[in-house]
Formats: C-alpha cells, sequence, structure tokens
C-alpha cells in the first residue's frame, strides 16, 4: 500500500522544484508502488479529459494504453538503457522507473483537455513539464552530467513517441472498423 502522505510530500517538493526529492525516490524501494500509482491516476485523469475534450472512447483508450504500462515502462528501460550503456551512469531498472513515474505526475492536468480553446495548450504544458522533471529524475537517477542526460532523455521521448504514434494509428483503425 502506497504511504498517501509521503506521495504527496514527495509530489509537493517536486512542484517546488526540491532536486533532492529525486535521491530519495531512486532509493526507496517501496516508492514503485506509489510511482506506480501516480502514473495510473495521471493516465486515467488523462485520458478523461482527453475523450471528454472531443477524442471519444479511441482517446480514452489510446491516452490509457500509452500512458500507463507502455510509455512509462518503455521510457524508464530506454532511458536506463542509454544512461548506462552509453553514458556510464548507475543505476538499474526500478530506479529510473521510480523517478520517471513521479516526473509523469504533470500529465494529471491532461483532464484539463475538456476546456474548449485552450484545454489542448494545458495539456501539451502538462507533458512538457513532465519532460523536464524527467530531466531532472533521470540526472540524479543515473548520476549524469547535464549533457549525456540531455541526448538520455531525447533518446527515450523519441522511441517512446513513435511507439504511441504506432499504438494511436492501430487503435484509431480499429476504431473506425468498429464504427
Amino acid at each position: 500500500m502506497p504511504d498517501w502522505n509521503k506521495m504527496i510530500e514527495r509530489l509537493m517538493r517536486i512542484v517546488k522544484f526540491d532536486h533532492t526529492v529525486w535521491a530519495e525516490i531512486e532509493h526507496d524501494e517501496n516508492a514503485n508502488i506509489e510511482a506506480g500509482v501516480i502514473v495510473v491516476g495521471s493516465a486515467l485523469l488523462s485520458s478523461l479529459g482527453s475523450a471528454i475534450g472531443g477524442g471519444g472512447v479511441g482517446g480514452f483508450f489510446v491516452g490509457l494504453l500509452g500512458g500507463v504500462l507502455l510509455s512509462w515502462l518503455l521510457w524508464s528501460w530506454v532511458t536506463q538503457m542509454v544512461g548506462t550503456k552509453l553514458f556510464g551512469g548507475e543505476a538499474d531498472f526500478w530506479e529510473v522507473a521510480r523517478c520517471l513515474g513521479y516526473a509523469t505526475a504533470p500529465t494529471v492536468l491532461g483532464i484539463l483537455a475538456v476546456i474548449p480553446c485552450i484545454g489542448w495548450l494545458v495539456g501539451i504544458a502538462a507533458w512538457i513539464l513532465s519532460l523536464v522533471l524527467g530531466f531532472f529524475a533521470t540526472r540524479e537517477a543515473l548520476d549524469l552530467p547535464t549533457d549525456k542526460t540531455i541526448i538520455t532523455i531525447v533518446i527515450g521521448w523519441v522511441v517512446v513517441l513513435i511507439i504511441n504514434i504506432i499504438l494511436a494509428m492501430t487503435v484509431g483503425a480499429s476504431m473506425a472498423v468498429f464504427s
């Protein structure tokens, strides 16, 4: 069971850009569940906003499937592999996954996609903020310098983006068949 108070306190420290929180998350094996709760909760709310905001059922499922396990675990794996194999960073998969799970918290703002005209902007801003937090999380988890962290994040981001585009096209085509 997640420690809700600790999780909320960590999220507040992340919002305040307290970078010491990343080392704490990295080394706390109990934070695996917390990170998973953040990823799932953010994905559910963001997907709901997408569905209500015009994406329909297909938008909900694409956001949910891409947001929950696939994106988080794939981003964590690619980031950990690139950071350790290419740049000599030191972290195991779950140390990276815990930190990146927490970094996805801003995507919860995707629920605001229901706001006409500007909802999509809020979603993009939340996604960018999550990417920025992913940078800090990765830099701390892998103990990499800024330049190597940027390259690591970009490679991971591109891989996840390509997979999500393929998923969106596949689910979109499947939804078209059933409509």
